[in-house]
Parts: structure tokens; C-alpha cells; sequence
């Protein structure tokens, strides 16, 4: 676009220096405005919002921003609402950040929002295949619901990434679901190798050896599964797959019906 300018008349002044001064001063301004009007038609003004200037240099060097920290230190707390309402604002501010979808995948699953935590730890995944702990969650899910192919699958995915205990104890739970009592007892075994003391997994690992057949083995993990519990009894709490939070009296009865002619069928109806 071209702009005309009248020419600029130079008046007589009594001083040469300020001759020159009012006129540099003048083509100063003129330059000014047609670098302000070509501006305007280049690249127009954009006012940022209230929320983009909050958020404005709010990011870690991980890409994490910080509606993510603040989520993480509320949930910390106690305070799950809070906590869930930050990560979906910090999923707005990262969204395509692996770690974001997860921890929002958690909160939504404490919450009972069961299907939002599915899509979140799947779309974790789908940025970051090898999230050990999206896998581990999303598989640990879909076995509760009944999906056992899948379930399983990510649950030995995220056992090749990083083995840890509740993968291989969930895995063995899943396999045994499925009938493979041999991959069952594998994984209760690897669980157990990873914390002796894990009473919840001794106690299936009886299980699967007496449904596999195998008494003796069976007798030894129950009994060790009631000392670890008679011992730690009040501090133990469960949140996983199989049967939990038995007592020492219950156990010693399963002992006893091992020994009694319908041993293991015993407890089908009881």
C-alpha cells in the first residue's frame, strides 16, 4: 500500500543546528507512521487473554506445567477435587504430555470416573507407549472389568518396562482368572521374590497350588500367608485384585479342609 506525503517546506532559522534538528525530528515521525500502518496491515495487534497471561511461563524444563505441580501437592493432601479440577487444567496447558494424562487418568479413577480414566490412560499411551505405569493401571482396570486379553497384555507390557510388584501380582491374579495356572503361579512367584513379606500374594499362591493340585506346596504358602498377616494384621490394607484381608482362623480352616477328603472342593461351598 502506498502512501503520498506533502513535501516538507524548510523555513529560515537564524541556527543551522536546529535547522537540521526539526527536520530529522520530522522525518522521524513520518517514518514512525509508515512503519506503524505497515505493521497493522502485517501482523494486527492480538490482546492475550486473562488465562493465557496466567499460564505464560508456568513450564518446566519437563514440559510439566504448573496447574500439574499444584494438582499433584493437592491430591497429596487429601483433596481429590481440587486436585482433579488442576490436572484438567494442566492437561489444557500440556496436552499431548504423557505424565499429565496420567496422574488425571489416577484422580479420575479415585473418583469413580471410570470410563475418563480408561480414554486419559490410553491417550498416555498413544504418546508415550512405554509409560510403564499407564499400561500397568489401564491393564489392572481392564482385567477388573473383564477385558483378561487386554488386561493382560498391558500387564506384561509394563512388566517389560519396569517389573514391579503389583504388576507381576495382578498379572498372576489375571492369568489364573484366565485358567493358565502355571503363568499364575510364575507371577505370584516373581511378586514374592520382589517383597517376601507380601502376605496377600502368599495367600494365592496357596490357592493356585492347591487348585493346581499340589497340597504340600499349598499348606506352606497359606501358613505363610497367616503369620505374615497374624503378625501385621492391623496394618494391612488391600486395594488389589484376589481375596484379602483374611484371618488366622479362616486360613487354619482352609489348612484343615486341604487335609479332609474333598480338600480344595471344600471351599467352593462354604
Amino acid at each position: 500500500m502506498k502512501m503520498a506525503f506533502s513535501p516538507i517546506t524548510v523555513p529560515s532559522f537564524d541556527s543551522p543546528i536546529s535547522e537540521i534538528r526539526s527536520i530529522l525530528l520530522r522525518m522521524g515521525a513520518v517514518i514512525a507512521g509508515i512503519l506503524l500502518c505497515l505493521g497493522l496491515l502485517v501482523a494486527p495487534i492480538r490482546v492475550p487473554s486473562l488465562t493465557q497471561l496466567l499460564h505464560w511461563n508456568t513450564v518446566d524444563a519437563q514440559g510439566l506445567p504448573a496447574t500439574y505441580h499444584r494438582a499433584l501437592l493437592l491430591r497429596q493432601q487429601g483433596d481429590l477435587l481440587q486436585g482433579l479440577h488442576y490436572l484438567e487444567q494442566a492437561a489444557v496447558d500440556a496436552p499431548q504430555s504423557a505424565p499429565v494424562l496420567y496422574e488425571l487418568g489416577r484422580a479420575e479413577f479415585q473418583l469413580s470416573q471410570v470410563d475418563d480414566a480408561i480414554a486419559h490412560y490410553q491417550n498416555a499411551l498413544a504418546i508415550n507407549p512405554d509409560h510403564a505405569l499407564a499400561a500397568y493401571e489401564l491393564g489392572s482396570i481392564l482385567v477388573t472389568l473383564g477385558n483378561l486379553d487386554e488386561g493382560i497384555q498391558l500387564l506384561q507390557h509394563s512388566i517389560e518396562i519396569a517389573p514391579t510388584l503389583l504388576a507381576h501380582y495382578d498379572l498372576g491374579i489375571a492369568l489364573g482368572r484366565q485358567g493358565d495356572q502355571l503363568g499364575e503361579i510364575k507371577q505370584l512367584q516373581q511378586a514374592i521374590a520382589l517383597q517376601p513379606d507380601y502376605a496377600d500374594a502368599h495367600l494365592n499362591l496357596g490357592l493356585a497350588y492347591a487348585r493346581f493340585g499340589d497340597q504340600s506346596a499349598a499348606k506352606m504358602r497359606l501358613q505363610q500367608a497367616r503369620d505374615l498377616y497374624q503378625a501385621e494384621i492391623k496394618q494391612l490394607e488391600h486395594a488389589h485384585l484376589g481375596q484379602n484381608s483374611l484371618d488366622s482362623q479362616i486360613i487354619d480352616e482352609m489348612i484343615a479342609r486341604l487335609d479332609s477328603a474333598c480338600g480344595v472342593q471344600c471351599w467352593k461351598t462354604n
